[in-house]
């Protein structure tokens, strides 16, 4: 008598190994999955399965493939108050077809008397810093630097902030960003600024500086960006 087996097609299998690994947390919001090399190593099956199985995660949106960066965790997101500004600048140009975000740097630093001040820390506290260029057809648009406390985000060490906007990240991990507080100048900008961002003579550059605020009030990041101000216009929007 010929027995029917009803297991699950292997790379439906796989799916909900890769998505238990999401749901217990092995793999985190907002970091890449291991390569279909290292997951077809891993569970002996070849890379077409392998893709099928992510594709299928990638449909329910638990995933997202990066070009050229790899196939990354999709967290779960909350709905936040902020009305105008996305949270990175490079969200300013979500029109345009091609947009551009590189970390150029992400490292740990002690808060000092600035950062202990504004976040409410010991001098000594780390502090993540993170530094992006965002560029718009192949040119680029402005630098921005992040600096955010530790505790506030103590995966973000795994987790590519060329990717995801740091609006997304902070629902990932069930934080809601409440409000922001922004400054804006125009300025020269500094030799380095100006030759990063190829300035022509005579264009000035904005300087945009963001405190974000959680529901209890705490500023839980600071930005800073250098903006060409020929690549960037700014609107207000008056409520009553």
């Amino acid at each position: 008598m010929t027995r029917t087996d009803y297991k699950m097609p292997i790379y439906l299998q796989l799916r909900e190994i890769i998505r238990n690994k999401i749901e217990d947390g092995e793999y985190m919001p907002g970091t890449a999955i291991p390569s279909e090399n290292k997951l077809a190593e891993t569970f002996g099956i070849n890379r077409i399965t392998i893709r099928n199985a992510v594709d299928a995660l990638v449909n329910e949106g638990l995933l997202r493939r990066v070009q050229g960066k790899g196939v990354f965790v999709i967290g779960k997101k909350n709905e936040l108050s902020i009305e105008e500004h996305a949270g990175f600048v490079g969200d300013s140009f979500r029109n345009d077809t091609r947009v551009s975000v590189k970390e150029l740097q992400k490292s740990g630093r002690e808060a000092g008397n600035k950062y202990a001040n504004l976040f409410g820390l010991e001098l000594e506290d780390e502090i993540y810093y993170i530094r992006q260029m965002h560029s718009m057809n192949g040119t680029e648009t402005s630098i921005e630097e992040f600096f955010i406390p530790k505790k506030i985000l103590p995966s973000l060490d795994s987790i590519n902030s060329s990717v995801f906007t740091f609006r997304d990240i902070l629902s990932f991990y069930g934080i809601k960003l409440e409000k922001m507080k922004q400054s804006l100048r125009i300025i020269k900008g500094s030799a380095k600024v100006r030759k990063a961002l190829n300035v022509p003579e005579g264009v000035a550059v904005f300087l945009l500086e963001c405190d974000f605020y959680n529901e209890k009030n705490e500023v839980i990041a600071h930005s800073i960006s250098n903006i060409r101000s020929d690549m960037q216009s700014f609107t207000v929007n008056m409520h009553k």
